[in-house]
């Protein structure tokens, strides 16, 4: 992907601590302490997970998924849709 013009550095806001579950623990090959913040965690099942996986993260953390999801830009549209759709069924 080509980016053209200035690109701003995203800044989280959900910066709470948790424990990585074993199940993801491959997905965060630099955090070797076994902690990462909410906002960094969504942000890689996201990008990295199956559908089981985005849905798990949905039903734990849905207001946070909701706007990683539309806030960062390279989050695919496909999980952008199941996202939104879940997020109209509430």
């Amino acid at each position: 992907m080509k980016t053209t013009g200035k690109t701003e550095r995203i800044k989280p806001i959900y910066t709470q601590n948790i424990k990585i579950p074993k199940r993801f623990k491959s997905f965060f090959w630099d955090c070797p302490d076994g902690n990462v913040y909410v906002e960094k965690f969504i942000l890689r099942i996201l990008n990295y997970g199956d559908f089981e996986d985005i849905k798990y993260l949905y039903k734990k953390y849905p207001d946070e998924t909701n706007y990683v999801a539309f806030r960062y830009p390279e989050i695919k549209r496909g999980v952008k849709f199941w996202i939104k759709l879940w997020k109209e069924k509430e």
